[in-house]
């Protein structure tokens, strides 16, 4: 691939995550990551601060959902970058 067509590659997927995420589907994704994360973050509030395995536990299950979304927002940035890209090349 040449870089030409690596820039619309990371442009079509751009798109195709921002369509995501305004599907229901998306919506419900997202919408359970930043649940999921809360849960995790009202239960370690609550639990015995000398509870180690449980501590690391409650960590992991906060930062499954951020790192998820941190990867789309991600590629997102990454879709906008090349769109610019392309536009300039093609000035």
């Amino acid at each position: 691939m040449n870089e030409r067509d690596i820039l619309f590659a990371e442009a079509k997927l751009g798109v195709q995550i921002r369509e995501f995420l305004n599907t229901p589907v998306g919506k419900y994704v997202s919408g359970r990551a930043e649940k999921s994360r809360e849960e995790a973050f009202t239960t370690w509030m609550s639990c015995n601060p000398q509870d180690a395995e449980t501590i690391r536990e409650l960590q992991f299950r906060a930062r499954v959902p951020d790192l998820v979304m941190q990867w789309l927002d991600q590629a997102m940035s990454q879709a906008i970058h090349a769109e610019e890209t392309l536009r300039e090349i093609e000035s």
